[in-house]
């Protein structure tokens, strides 16, 4: 018994339409059903026809009637026989049913002119085939195969749109040409909608099921044609022609395969930040994935503005901090792109690229419409997000956005461009930031779920599985040299993880080799021709540049001592600026590669500060704000502070492990910062910049954000170590940065004083108390930056008789603010990082 044809037609009148009633308004509406018989591949199918139903869908619902929304995706899916121009004035209604494809028109919707019938018919019954082709061809396939949607979503737009052309063209008595030029028309559209060069898969398929696939259509094209009368002949003459044109149709594949008449290959645009740019000396991903291209004799050129890594930076001295509301961060119209890669690449390896350092998935969506338009590629890899979440800038649900956004704009420059994008890989744990693998997480789940929705025939979307393939986690990163960045087997791991992408998603390639058992190790190279020297800014250590180093770690210390100081930096040269006049240092330096390691210490050298800076700024107020500070000093006065130009104020948020410094400058006594975080505690520094550059820092009081001026501290208690000294202990206040300890001469009826000097802990011992400690009774009070509390209860020693009253107000401020662990936070302002210019909430790590 022979099989029914694959495709049948169905059409009349609502009210003789049975189950299908139901979509029609009225009984006199036009009722035009396709049902499908692939039972072989009837899941399939229907998904089939919900996404090319739904693609229909979504442009009537943007305001096309449903006669324009069938010739705007023919002509999306045009093979340049005889594109659709007239859309044909109808409007109706398209829906899946089962195995079926049902369009109703009202009644008042149908014409009456062959012509209308004519622009109604083709496109149906382009629509149609569309689907019906791509269950036919699947088949083919062993269910599963990865190669199967590519190639069967390739044949079916391109047999769909052919059908609606040659109809048109029939019907229009326009040149509908021979089957010999069919064959070669429907190759170059199977190949360019399948993704360009994509190995045999789709050679193997017709050379080995064309035959069978047209032998299927023409059944189906016959049975089209039996219910369509007048309007039948387009169908009959192609169904009796259709097998003429497998020839020149398997030819015409063969020979793009070979790159025989394809002077284009494949143009790839590579979309990303650091990981995608690299640094100088690295290999890149990029490097890895072009060997794939070139091992697998695929015909490849990428493309995009740039070709370079970002190289070392060049030596320079301390930079200026740039006053406030000045913005003097990277252009994203001129970045660095002027390193080179490992000594070891290739010289024919092609880099051109659009990635860049610091970018950002909100950054490229406003660009990438441009590239596309300037750089025509037919496929694009991304890899962006991780900026977007890890500096604040936008949550999962916001970089999602950015890259849908993206997408859209690449398209409307090129239609038919395909995408690889990559989800976000995870990176080792920052303190402080528990979000950022919980938002990761939730944007990766995201991308996968609707990145396959954003997919036209025409222009497909694939989720690559970069966080899976890349060796990088929360608790470690054997495939990246610092928590993030690739190191050369993360470098192969992420290439893999794009290639497996293009091969299983796009047929591209023959296979997808495994990671390489060894990879090449980074060269460390030698530090050579350390010189300190003094200078204007106290000491500049420089030394010979080695290529590839990620930086350099120096260590230094004062002449005598016997235990170093550590810093990495990354560029040849270090300035020691926080010193004093006189004061001899010696360096050693070595090339500091992170996990991929470190070179040997360099001889020590020695040099003697000689700053021409000047001092810190005196009598610094720090007073919170809800959302920032105000602080106010008095200009700096000493040697060289007749040419201050400008001062510097630190911020340091103490709540937040790992935290950057922050950095702004104003050009006068006083500034108002803000966009702090309410309620944490930040340590402020004032630092003059003259001729020569920045000076030693004067640490302020710390300030509470939002917190005001605290309350009186309680309980205070009172015990003797000795005839002249005491020990205090108190409740803590809330919301203070610490306490001052008053004390007054109770024999001599003294005023009281306040020590110079604060702690942050809720006990001190107090000294030197003569004629004895009888004679002197004390208080305290709580601070929040320049603000204070009224004295906490009185106490003292009972001999002369203990005396206890209640808080009173503090009095004026003396005029000393720094307490005695302002050595310290300068030592913790000396080892934290400074934000880069315009970064949000920093993090503790390069950004990528």
């Amino acid at each position: 018994m022979q099989n029914p044809p694959a495709l049948t037609l169905r059409m009349g009148c609502a009210r003789d339409s049975g189950s299908l009633r139901s979509f029609a308004q009225g009984d006199d509406d036009l009722v035009v059903a396709f049902d499908y018989h692939v039972p072989e591949r009837r899941n399939e199918t229907r998904a089939k026809a919900q996404e090319v139903v739904g693609s229909v869908q979504a442009k009537q619902a943007s305001g096309r009637t449903l006669g324009q929304a069938l010739a705007e995706r023919a002509r999306d899916h045009s093979v340049g026989l005889y594109p659709p121009a007239d859309a044909g004035n109808y409007d109706g209604r398209i829906e899946v049913a089962g195995d079926s494809i049902v369009i109703v028109l009202p009644d008042g919707q149908i014409g009456t002119s062959a012509s209308w019938w004519q622009k109604f018919i083709s496109g149906g019954v382009g629509l149609a085939v569309t689907v019906v082709a791509s269950a036919i061809c699947l088949v083919a396939f062993a269910p599963g195969a990865p190669v199967a949607a590519p190639v069967c979503g390739a044949v079916g737009g391109g047999i769909g749109g052919f059908v609606t052309e040659l109809m048109n063209a029939y019907f229009d008595e326009e040149d509908f040409k021979d089957p010999d030029v069919w064959g070669g028309l429907l190759a170059t559209a199977f190949w360019g909608a399948a993704g360009g060069a994509f190995g045999g898969s789709l050679v193997k398929w017709a050379s080995d099921s064309a035959g069978t696939f047209v032998t299927e259509l023409q059944t189906s094209l016959r049975a089209l044609a039996s219910r369509l009368g007048a309007y039948a002949n387009p169908l009959v003459y192609l169904s009796d022609r259709l097998s003429q044109m497998v020839p020149s149709l398997i030819a015409r594949l063969q020979q793009l395969h070979q790159g025989i008449g394809n002077s284009t290959p494949l143009r790839v645009m590579v979309v990303g930040d650091s990981m995608t740019q690299g640094y100088e000396g690295d290999w890149t991903w990029r490097y890895r994935l072009w060997e794939w291209f070139r091992d697998q004799n695929v015909a490849v050129d990428f493309v995009g503005p740039y070709k370079g890594t970002k190289a070392q930076a060049p030596a320079h001295g301390p930079s200026r901090p740039p006053l406030q509301g000045e913005n003097p961060g990277a252009s994203l119209d001129e970045p660095d792109t002027s390193g080179g890669y490992a000594q070891g690449a290739d010289p024919a390896f092609d880099s051109d690229h659009f990635g860049v350092w610091g970018r950002q998935a909100m950054q490229d969506k406003k660009l990438i419409r441009g590239m596309v338009a300037q750089y025509k590629p037919d496929l694009i890899l991304v890899g962006l997000g991780f900026n977007d979440m890890g500096w604040f800038v936008s949550g999962p649900g916001g970089t999602l956005d950015s890259m849908k956004t993206l997408v859209d704009e690449a398209r409307a420059a090129r239609g038919d461009v395909k995408f690889a994008l990559a989800d976000v890989p995870q990176r080792t744990f920052i303190d402080g930031r528990d979000d950022l693998p919980v938002s990761t997480s939730v944007y990766n789940a995201a991308l996968r779920k609707q990145a396959l929705g954003w997919s036209t025939l025409a222009s497909p979307v694939k989720v690559v599985n970069w966080s899976g393939s890349y060796d990088c986690g929360r608790d470690a990163c054997p495939g990246g040299y610092d928590g993030l960045h690739p190191n050369a087997l993360g470098e192969f791991q992420i290439a893999r993880a794009f290639e497996q992408t293009l091969h299983h998603e796009y047929g591209i390639g023959q296979s997808v080799p495994g990671i390489p058992g060894s990879v090449p190790a980074r060269p460390l190279g030698s530090v050579n021709n350390v010189v300190a020297a003094s200078s204007d800014l106290g000491v500049t250590v420089t030394w010979d540049r080695v290529y590839g180093a990620r930086g350099y770690t120096v260590r230094s210390r004062l002449v005598g001592l016997d235990t170093w100081n550590e810093g990495r930096v990354s560029t040849n040269r270090l300035d020691t600026t926080w010193t004093e006049d006189g004061w001899e240092w010696e360096y050693q330096v070595r090339v500091d590669n992170q996990s991929d390691g470190t070179s040997a210490w360099s001889p020590v050298v020695r040099a003697t500060a000689r700053p021409r800076t000047a001092a810190a700024p005196t009598d610094i107020i720090t007073v919170p704000t809800a959302t920032g500070v105000d602080v106010v000093w008095q200009p700096a006065k000493g040697p060289h502070s007749d040419s201050v130009e400008r001062y510097q104020i630190l911020t340091w948020d103490k709540d937040t492990p790992g935290s950057w410094l922050g950095s702004t400058a104003v050009q006068g006594n006083s500034v108002h910062i803000d966009d702090l975080k309410p309620g944490h505690r930040y340590l402020i520094a004032v630092v003059s910049w003259n001729a020569a550059g920045g000076g030693m820092p004067r640490v302020a009081r710390d300030i509470i954000v939002g917190a005001g001026r605290p309350a009186a501290p309680t309980n205070l208690s009172i015990m003797p170590i000795d005839a002249a000294s005491v020990h205090l202990k108190w409740n803590a206040s809330p919301q203070s940065t610490g306490y001052r300890v008053w004390i007054r001469n109770r024999t001599e009826n003294g005023p009281w004083k306040a020590g110079e000097s604060f702690t942050e802990a809720t006990e001190q011992g107090v000294g030197f108390l003569f004629p004895g400690n009888v004679n002197f009774e004390f208080a305290v009070t709580a601070i929040n930056g320049s603000t204070e509390s009224v004295r906490s209860n009185v106490v003292a020693l009972p001999n002369v008789g203990t005396r206890s009253g209640p808080a009173t107000d503090a009095g004026p401020v003396p005029e000393t603010l720094a307490g005695p662990d302002s050595r310290t936070d300068l030592r913790l302002l000396h080892s934290a990082p400074l934000a880069p210019t315009g970064a949000a909430t920093p993090l503790p790590a390069t950004r990528p």
